[in-house]
């Protein structure tokens, strides 16, 4: 059971789901004497086999989360160097792990993105930072407390 699961298991994260999954697994059964191992294997057949009828015919999908739960880990290990832990435009790091960062990469997006563009776009998807509110709650305070 545990070598068929392993099976299944390194298709799925390496191949993904896709039609042709079940007509692979049929070609890899393995010669097992035993009834309940046969019928362990057929269920797991079938039911890839049907989840994989409903994808469409040239299509794969990711079948494990083991690549979203990876992006998350580096995330989790660059927003630790950050003094506040929110979301918003930390997210963008995330694309930063998928993709390899070069020097020309760099210079591209340097040379073609204007800086009051990413402001402006960053403060209409974002709104305001955390930090920027502190600040202005801290700056309000402190005027207060001077006026009193």
């Amino acid at each position: 059971m545990v070598q068929m699961t392993r099976t299944v298991e390194t298709h799925l994260k390496t191949c993904g789901l896709n039609q042709k999954l079940s007509s692979v697994l049929k070609l890899q059964q393995l010669t097992i004497g035993a009834n309940s191992l046969v019928n362990f294997q057929l269920k797991i057949i079938d039911y890839l086999t049907i989840e994989s009828s409903k994808i469409h015919s040239e299509q794969t999908i990711l079948a494990t989360s083991d690549v979203i739960e990876s992006l998350f880990g580096k995330y989790k290990q660059f927003s630790s160097r950050c003094p506040l832990k929110q979301i918003g435009q930390m997210i963008l790091s995330i694309s930063l792990s998928t993709m390899k960062l070069t020097g020309s990469v760099v210079k591209i997006a340097l040379e073609t993105v204007r800086y009051i563009d990413l402001e402006a776009w960053s403060a209409q998807v974002f709104g305001q930072s955390m930090l920027s509110k502190r600040r202005t709650v801290f700056t309000a305070s402190n005027n207060d407390t001077e006026i009193a």
